[in-house]
C-alpha cells in the first residue's frame, strides 16, 4: 500500500496523515501493555476510532518498531490477534526476581492429549478418550489449568457434552499463528486420528456456545 493510499483512507495528506498513523499506533501500543492479553484488531480500531484496514497500518507500524529495536518486549501475532509479551530469552531473569515456578513440563500424556485437541478441536473428551484409548480426564483437566485448553461450547447430544479448543495462551507458548500453520502430527498419532474420523457417525453434532 503506498503513503498516497493510506492518505486516502484517513482523508489527510503529507505529515497530517503519518501523524496520526503514529498516534493509533501508540493507542495500540498502550492498549497491548493495558490489556496484557492478546488483543483483535476489531478491539483495536475501536479504541483508536477508525476502521480496521487503517489500524491494520497502525498495528504494522508497531510491530516494525518492536522489530528493529533492541527490546525485553516483543509483540507477538496469532489467531489473528496480538499481544505484547517479554522476549522468551529473558524469563529466566524476570523468574529469578519475581520468584515464580518455571512454566509447567507437559508429559507425553499431557502433550497426546494437547495435540488432540489442537488438532481435532472443538473435541469432546469422549472423542478424545476415543482416539487415545484411556481415560482422558486427568489431562484435559491439567490443560485447563495450565491455561492451554478451555471449554468452547456444549454439543447438541444427549448429556450436553462440553468441547473444548485451545487458547490464546496455546498459540503463543507454542508461537503458531493460527490452527492453519499447525506442524503435522505424527504418524501414530495421524493414524489414530484417521480412524477416529472413519468411526465418527456421518451426521455430526451441532456445537451450541
Amino acid at each position: 500500500m503506498t503513503d498516497n493510499e493510506i492518505y486516502g483512507q484517513l482523508d489527510l495528506s503529507g505529515e497530517a496523515a503519518g501523524a496520526e498513523l503514529t498516534r493509533y499506533a501508540n493507542i495500540a501500543e498502550a492498549i497491548l501493555f493495558a490489556f496484557g492479553r492478546a488483543v483483535s484488531l476489531n478491539e483495536i480500531a475501536k479504541s483508536c476510532g477508525c476502521d480496521q484496514k487503517t489500524a491494520k497500518e497502525a498495528v504494522d507500524i508497531l510491530l516494525n518498531k518492536y522489530e528493529n529495536q533492541e527490546s525485553g518486549l516483543c509483540i507477538k501475532q496469532f489467531d489473528g490477534k496480538y499481544q505484547l509479551c517479554t522476549r522468551a530469552e529473558y524469563y529466566p531473569n524476570l523468574a529469578s526476581v519475581l520468584k515464580q515456578e518455571r512454566k509447567p513440563i507437559l508429559t507425553e500424556v499431557v502433550m497426546e492429549t494437547l495435540a488432540i485437541i489442537a488438532y481435532r478441536s472443538p473435541v469432546t473428551k469422549a472423542e478424545i478418550e476415543r482416539i487415545r484409548g484411556v481415560k482422558s480426564d486427568h489431562a484435559v483437566n491439567k490443560l485447563i489449568e495450565y491455561g492451554l485448553v478451555e471449554e468452547t461450547g456444549r454439543l447438541n447430544a444427549p448429556g450436553r457434552p462440553a468441547v473444548f479448543s485451545p487458547t490464546d495462551e496455546f498459540y503463543r507458548r507454542f508461537g503458531i499463528s493460527g490452527k492453519e500453520d499447525m506442524p503435522m502430527p505424527g504418524p501414530e498419532l495421524q493414524a489414530r486420528m484417521d480412524e477416529e474420523v472413519k468411526a465418527e457417525l456421518m451426521e455430526p453434532s451441532e456445537v451450541q456456545v
